[in-house]
């Protein structure tokens, strides 16, 4: 039997929570959202949800995705159910949504009941009912309990981690306790108090004890092992030792580029990134004459030694050699990505002996990371993967220590089949993530932790967490953000490509500044990323003032961060 809400997101006569700017209205105030239950039901109680918008035209929910919450009648336990919800019209803005079993545990008012709407990691409405479950005098067996439907689904695979990994019961708790730390990181983003699993970790591991006694699939003594190893975890997660998480990072630095001899690092560029607390990773332009040329040509040695000494004399460390490959007198606007050499073969030998070189000088100034390379999209081929083998084996055979990596664009590093095979030819997995972190211009009063969802799915659709994630999952290697950054001005959080930002007005550095938040508090999420490079210290992506002697919003923020130890 099904129901029906009908909501209009609008003007709020009802005083909830406007949740990014949308309020909820009753779609007819004689008619009040509410529904009603019995104790015990099991999939018997559906409900049809209507949205509209304030003009009674259809809320479109393509792309989206509803979530109920609830705080069951007595405050004690929550329901979170992202299983129970089907779009049937999007375009119409309807969806259907089947009541668990579990929903109905206790007779009463829910002390709060909402479908949460999202789209993209974005909240659109979240809209509130009121919802009340009759008793069943008949038949009382439902034992309450929170019901997370997303640590459902990992409870449901414990025995599969024991099959995967052949009953090695350190391997699979090692990975279970990891997807489980994972998760409460991601829904802690969302919900305060999640000790609320606690009663379902230990409803769950009851289930399991009294399936392994009745079919004999593992010993009691080794179930008991495996037990103790769930309490330690939910210690850990009664103490917040999860939800407080915030990765720390090995590696915080500022790009800056040599772009030819007679265009080098400024001394204002190098104080400013020292200013920040942030070591610098230094870029080189390596040139050919067009993008078939097979025959790069670096920068003179006295030019780079200039730019070594002067960041040591004020004391910024340098991190990363980051050599890119362009056109001479293009700066960094070539489009690697389109570089084609007319001899493959003749390219990676010439490669080859640059990158011994910058091992060399990496080496001889201290510098602990190699860039190899730089979003070369078409040398990534997997056809070239042994070239880029024998690359990182001639460095290693010299230099053991020197660490190396590869920053792919997001070109590179969705194909990851192809192109993204060279994380296994290099020490830290490095990638360049450029979210679009809204649709339009930068205004006043945006939230960080509206933007910082971009990193989980940005605006154009691209999951650049799943990604990562995807990459260490894979290779079991530290992920380094090779570059990220945006430019100053007030359309610079939705596009990269500087040919569709208005350039000619004056530079908004808070909208960059919300940008770097954003970015900075979604790498604080993942302990996968051991190493982050702002891009940059020039224009036109640059934090710095054309007054040097101000300070901006943003490099106030990467402030905060590098030297006061946010990340």
């Amino acid at each position: 039997m099904s129901m029906y809400l009908k909501f209009r997101i609008g003007k709020d006569k009802r005083k909830l929570v406007p949740i990014n700017a949308f309020e909820l209205n009753d779609a007819d105030s004689n008619n009040p959202q509410w529904l009603q239950g019995r104790a015990n039901e099991d999939g018997g109680r559906q409900v049809i949800v209507d949205i509209e918008n304030e003009d009674e035209t259809p809320f479109n929910l393509t792309g989206a995705s509803a979530i109920f919450k609830g705080l069951l009648p007595g405050g004690q336990y929550k329901i979170w159910d992202h299983k129970g919800s089907v779009i049937i019209n999007a375009q119409a803005g309807r969806f259907r949504y089947t009541f668990p079993k579990r929903a109905m545990a206790i007779a009463g008012s829910y002390k709060q009941a909402f479908f949460e709407i999202l789209r993209e990691g974005t909240t659109l409405a979240t809209l509130e009912f009121n919802f009340e479950v009759l008793a069943d005098l008949v038949e009382e067996n439902i034992i309450p309990s929170d019901y997370i439907t997303p640590f459902e689904d990992l409870y449901g695979k414990l025995k599969e981690y024991l099959v995967k990994f052949n009953g090695d019961f350190e391997a699979a708790m090692t990975q279970w306790k990891k997807d489980v730390a994972d998760l409460i990181t991601e829904l802690n983003a969302d919900i305060s108090g999640i000790n609320l699993t606690i009663n379902e970790i230990q409803t769950q591991l009851a289930s399991l004890e009294e399936q392994i006694k009745a079919d004999g699939l593992l010993t009691l003594a080794d179930f008991n092992i495996l037990k103790d190893e769930l309490l330690n975890r939910m210690d850990a997660v009664e103490h917040q030792d999860i939800l407080n998480f915030r990765n720390k990072l090995k590696y915080k630095t500022i790009s800056a580029t040599i772009y030819s001899d007679s265009e080098s690092i400024s001394g204002d560029q190098l104080n400013h990134i020292q200013a920040t607390g942030a070591d610098l990773t230094l870029v080189t332009m390596v040139t050919v004459d067009d993008a078939n040329d097979s025959s790069p040509t670096d920068i003179s040695v006295t030019t780079f030694n200039d730019v070594i000494k002067r960041a040591k004399d004020i004391g910024l460390n340098i991190t990363v050699l980051k050599p890119h490959l362009g056109i001479a007198g293009q700066h960094d606007s070539f489009s690697r990505k389109d570089y084609i050499p007319d001899d493959p073969d003749g390219f990676f030998e010439n490669w080859k002996d640059l990158m011994i070189h910058y091992a060399d000088l990496a080496k001889n100034n201290g510098v602990p990371i190699l860039c190899i390379g730089c979003e070369m999209f078409n040398q990534t081929d997997v056809k070239y993967l042994t070239k880029w083998q024998d690359i990182y084996n001639s460095i290693k055979a010299k230099y053991p220590d020197l660490l190396i990596t590869y920053a792919m664009s997001q070109y590179e590093f969705f194909e990851f089949e192809n192109q993204g095979q060279i994380a296994s030819v290099v020490d830290y997995i490095g990638m360049n993530i450029y979210p679009s972190y809204t649709a339009s211009e930068y205004k006043s009063g945006l939230k960080i932790n509206q933007l910082k969802g971009a990193w989980w799915n940005d605006w154009n659709g691209n999951q650049f967490m799943e990604q990562l994630d995807e990459y260490y999952d894979e290779y079991q290697k530290p992920i380094f953000v090779t570059e990220t950054g945006l430019m100053p001005y007030k359309d610079g959080l939705a596009h990269l490509i500087s040919s569709y930002i208005d350039t000619d007005g004056n530079e908004n550095y808070d909208a960059q500044a919300i940008g770097y938040k954003a970015a900075l508090e979604a790498i604080a999420k993942d302990s996968h990323i051991i190493g982050v490079s702002i891009w940059h210290a020039s224009k036109p992506f640059s934090f710095i003032s054309k007054d040097v002697n101000t300070v901006t919003t943003s490099e106030k923020v990467l402030t905060q961060y590098f030297k006061g130890g946010k990340i």
